[in-house]
Formats: C-alpha cells, structure tokens, sequence
C-alpha cells in the first residue's frame, strides 16, 4: 500500500518495532497493507490514488476533517457532522 503522511516535509518514521520507514522516490510511503491500514486509521496519513472529486462531503463540527461518510468521523470517531456546502 501507498500512503502520504499529512506532515509536510516528513522524509522518514519509526514503527513500534523500531523499523524506519523512509519515503520512497515517488514521494510516498511504500508500507505493507496490514501497517497502512493502522496508519490511516490513526488520521496522520492518507492512501494515495484515491480522489472523490465532485462529492460533497460531511465535515466534522467536533475536530473540523471532512469526511465521505456521514456516520461518524475517521479521525475523532465523533458523530457531530453536518453536510458541506
């Protein structure tokens, strides 16, 4: 799996097991699905090649990351959502 961090400038990090990950020449992180799963999970990174252009989203009124799915936020797991505009 390929995900970007949305840390600007972030060249490398530490896993829990103390492997560094480095940033590839592509500009993404290059992880096993099983680890980017968890980092997505975690809200500080992103999967790359996915775009939901032309869909308006449900943002978060608790912790303000626009969302697809308007059950409850991937970051704060909160369920104070409103569609945008």
């Amino acid at each position: 799996m390929k995900v970007v961090s949305e840390t600007p400038g972030m060249r490398d990090f530490t896993i829990n097991d103390g492997k560094v990950i480095s940033k590839a020449k592509d500009g993404k992180f290059h992880v096993p699905d099983r680890l980017g799963k968890s980092l997505v999970k975690s809200g500080e990174f992103m999967v790359t090649g996915i775009t939901f252009r032309n869909i308006n989203g449900y943002r978060c009124l608790d912790c303000g990351r626009v969302n697809v799915f308007k059950d409850h936020c991937g970051k704060c797991d909160g369920t104070n959502l409103e569609p945008e505009q």
